[in-house]
């Protein structure tokens, strides 16, 4: 009797990532991790969950996908809703935008007793192109910014979620 050779497992292709640019919207965007530390009511779970929800917010513009970035933002944080809106616009009709990703780099929370937890961060955001369904600029790029934000955190005991957001000028 002879015996054949073991099978040699064939690996199963993984996902690549694709930036969006004129030909297409982006592949693949690799979906955000809400870290653990930001599950805490801490100032260290603040930062992490304000840098998670930046993080959201970015895969949003990525992707079209306003789902989470909604669920994460209080009903009366009237920047947040905003900025759901205008994702929302910019890839209806055949629409998707490319670029707009946004980094946070520094990131503080102040948490004064009995206020809520303040959270200050750059926030560096890429030039974002809106695209028609045949590729071409909507409007003018945004351009590319560097800029401060302070959000208000807010932890209701079963998670954070931004209940206010503004730039700081």
């Amino acid at each position: 009797a002879t015996s054949s050779p073991p099978s040699t497992p064939t690996p199963t292709p993984t996902a690549v990532y694709k930036p969006a640019d004129a030909s297409g919207p982006a592949q693949n965007v690799p979906v955000p991790v809400l870290p653990e530390v930001a599950k805490t009511e801490t100032k260290e779970g603040a930062e992490a969950f304000a840098k998670y929800w930046f993080s959201v917010l970015s895969y949003a513009y990525e992707t079209g996908d306003t789902e989470h970035l909604s669920a994460l933002s209080g009903p009366d944080c009237v920047f947040c809703n905003g900025l759901v809106d205008n994702i929302e616009t910019a890839w209806s009709d055949g629409k998707w935008i490319s670029g707009g990703r946004i980094e946070t780099p520094a990131v503080t929370a102040d948490a004064p007793a009995g206020e809520p937890t303040r959270v200050t961060l750059q926030v560096i955001q890429k030039e974002l192109v809106i695209h028609n369904p045949d590729g071409s600029a909507y409007q003018e790029a945004t351009a590319g910014t560097n800029s401060g934000s302070q959000a208000t955190a807010t932890f209701d005991g079963t998670g954070w979620t931004i209940s206010k957001l503004s730039l700081i000028r």
